[in-house]
């Protein structure tokens, strides 16, 4: 509605009255401003350009009257009883509005509204029918209509198909202008919102100085003092926050029913997954993670805990499944096994491959024989490797670095363009600042005297890692850091959290017992040291024991850590250096970094 008839308004969601002007760096400069010191909240606050403040009470009624047993009387009760809290909060509302706008616009227009989504207006008609709850509504929403209240209410019937959201009809977006007419627009512009005052209402509701509460997984402000603490901070820059470039919000708003994303590792391919199965969990459908190599456990059993943490799904809508596509065995069960899920869900199945694989074939292989067993195939995966998509379905390519600092990613370029692998796309630039370049890469030189043959049997190189990782005070290895009780606590500044062994991988390609020489040197080292077995990958991929884990690379592709230490007589491997988000640790022969 909004683009169509060009509607200019700000709308805030969840918003607490406290978190207006609340941000303690502004108190003075708020001091002589109507602030509000009573609770509430608004589920919905429009600030517009021309119609003053709308706020929106939302009531979930309704939503499991299916699932209860429950006479016509009792459900009438249960939507009274919802409706007469809505008008006690629109009231509180109102008041608070009223207080804090009075200094700028006094009589500012507030219309206000409830929303019953999951209601018809039949329902709510028949709820109020001869109650003396349809007067206190007609005084809370301003209305002396004598027609019916459910008119002014925003009810199921303007609202899209909660299943299908997004897919507005002519129709329901015809009721919903009607609605929008009757409760917002039917009065006209509202004189007292001018230019000045609207910009200025969006400032303190929007601006800096009102505090906004977003989930995240560690304090916005921080003091850093130490490597160490910089290292920590630098990984928190680049995994803690979801960043997405315009042309993947794009896609996921597209929404194309078969994608492939390709390119080079830390690009955003597997945040795009995680976006786009909450989505389809959020619509209701049953979705599949679906680890297809040996190679993609990791990554696969990260997403399905990330899913299980962020969607809120219950358990039965998630699964996590692995299969070795490498065998026609192993393929002929995957398709079987979702085929018949998708036969559950009248043809329609959710698939989500992150680490697609093991090669293009016989990922291809799979894709053709699962879209003749079914009638709406749902797929998403993701691989480094571009050539994954069979013909008709999209393949998107990413290729700007999002995940790792430039430092970081200038090291995996310069050992790309050494193997030139052709089936992995460079890095581009993304164009957007970075929080941090990084720490530099820390080298230590295997070679001559004191160190063995092989990087692998080097005790000496594996007792140099354990030192760099003591200098960095992970896991408090090490004496106290400098400074550390010399700045006194403030909630509005803190430290980032102190590195710990979880944070570190050690990575190597070919096998663990080539390594046993330098491993064995970070373990006397006092490094609480583990090498991963088939039956760690869930373990190392949720990071649950805070040890340092050590692998091959290609069993944790898709992970990342803070601090990668990657060990190898060759040149690196792209999935394993790009698996760092802050400090590169690189142990290799001497001569190597002399070429």
């Amino acid at each position: 509605m909004a683009r169509k008839t060009k509607e200019v308004f700000v709308g805030l969601s969840n918003f607490q009255f406290g978190d207006y002007l609340g941000e303690p760096h502004y108190a003075a400069a708020a001091a002589h401003l109507p602030t509000w010191p009573k609770r509430g909240d608004f589920d919905v606050l429009l600030i517009h350009r021309c119609y003053g403040l709308v706020v929106c009470e939302v009531k979930a009624v309704g939503d499991n009257f299916k699932q209860l047993d429950l006479s016509q009387e009792e459900k009438d009760s249960i939507i009274r009883v919802k409706l007469a809290k809505a008008v006690s909060q629109l009231d509180r509302a109102e008041d608070m509005l009223s207080h804090v706008v009075s200094d700028l616009a006094p009589g500012l227009r507030i219309a206000k509204t409830i929303a019953v989504p999951n209601l018809t207006r039949l329902q709510v008609e028949n709820a109020l029918s001869g109650d003396d709850l349809i007067e206190d509504l007609r005084r809370c929403l301003g209305t002396t209509d004598s027609g019916s209240i459910s008119g002014h209410l925003l009810c199921s019937d303007c609202l899209s198909d909660p299943e299908t959201p997004c897919d507005i009809s002519e129709d329901v977006l015809n009721e919903f202008k009607n609605w929008w007419q009757r409760r917002v627009a039917g009065p006209g512009a509202d004189s007292h919102m001018t230019s000045d005052v609207y910009m200025t209402l969006v400032s303190r509701f929007c601006g800096p100085p009102t505090t906004v509460n977003v989930l995240c997984t560690a304090p916005p402000r921080r003091c850093v003092r130490t490597l160490g603490r910089a290292v920590s901070l630098t990984g928190e820059c680049y995994t803690s926050q979801i960043t997405l470039l315009p042309y993947q919000f794009d896609l996921i708003n597209s929404a194309p029913p078969k994608v492939i994303l390709a390119g080079p590792p830390g690009t955003g391919k597997s945040v795009v997954l995680q976006l786009m199965a909450t989505v389809w969990l959020r619509r209701g459908s049953d979705v599949y993670i679906m680890s297809t190599c040996d190679s993609s456990r990791a990554s696969c059993a990260m997403l399905h805990h990330l899913l299980e943490q962020t969607a809120k799904v219950t358990s039965d809508q998630l699964h996590l499944l692995h299969y070795d596509l490498s065998t026609a065995g192993q393929m002929e069960a995957a398709v079987n096994n979702l085929a018949q899920a998708a036969l559950a869900r009248k043809g329609r199945l959710h698939v989500i491959a992150d680490e697609a694989g093991p090669d293009v074939i016989r990922f291809e292989m799979f894709c053709n024989k699962l879209v003749t067993r079914t009638t709406e195939l749902h797929l998403w995966a993701a691989s480094c490797y571009h050539g994954h998509a069979p013909a008709s379905w999209q393949q998107k390519y990413f290729t700007k670095a999002l995940r790792s600092p430039p430092v970081v990613v200038r090291e995996v370029v310069s050992h790309w363009r050494k193997t030139r692998d052709p089936h992995v796309d460079v890095y581009t630039s993304s164009g957007l600042p970075v929080p941090a370049d990084g720490p530099p890469v820390m080298r230590v030189f295997h070679g001559g005297e004191n160190h063995a043959e092989s990087i692998g049997a080097c005790t000496r190189c594996g007792r140099k890692v354990a030192k760099i990782l003591r200098s960095l005070n992970v896991g408090d290895l090490g004496s106290p850091e400098v400074g550390a009780d010399q700045v006194p606590s403030s909630s509005a500044v803190s430290d980032p959290p102190r590195l710990q062994y979880r944070d570190v991988l050690v990575l190597y390609t070919g096998d663990d017992g080539d390594y046993d020489g330098v491993l064995k040197g970070l373990s006397d080292g006092s490094v609480p040291l583990m090498v991963m077995m088939d039956g760690d990958i869930d373990d190392v991929a949720m990071a649950r024991q805070d040890v340092v884990w050590a692998a091959n690379g290609d069993r944790v592709r898709g992970l990342e850590r803070k601090i990668i230490v990657c060990l190898g007589d060759d040149d690196f491997p792209l999935h394993i250096m790009s698996r760092c988000s802050s400090q590169l640790v690189v142990v290799s022969r001497w001569e190597q970094q002399n070429l």
